[in-house]
């Protein structure tokens, strides 16, 4: 487990690292390979490139479910 706290810090030390977020619909999102490309908001939220696709989409920290297969806890 990792506290929600803790992925600021992961994200700067890791170059890349996998993620599971829930979106607006409820639908979890899975990404095996990402990077963060900004923080905002004193962290609430950030940017992350899907590094396959190339994507880059906006999300909120809350709605971390999961970060390099470790459950993430509030």
């Amino acid at each position: 487990m990792i506290h929600i706290s803790q992925i600021h810090k992961e994200v700067q030390r890791l170059p890349e690292f996998s993620i599971k977020f829930v979106n607006r619909e409820g639908d979890i999102i899975t990404c095996d390979k990402c990077i963060c490309t900004s923080w905002f908001s004193n962290g609430r939220t950030m940017n992350i490139k899907f590094l396959n696709s190339g994507e880059i989409r906006k999300i909120r920290r809350v709605s971390i479910i999961e970060f390099n297969g470790q459950r993430v806890v509030l």
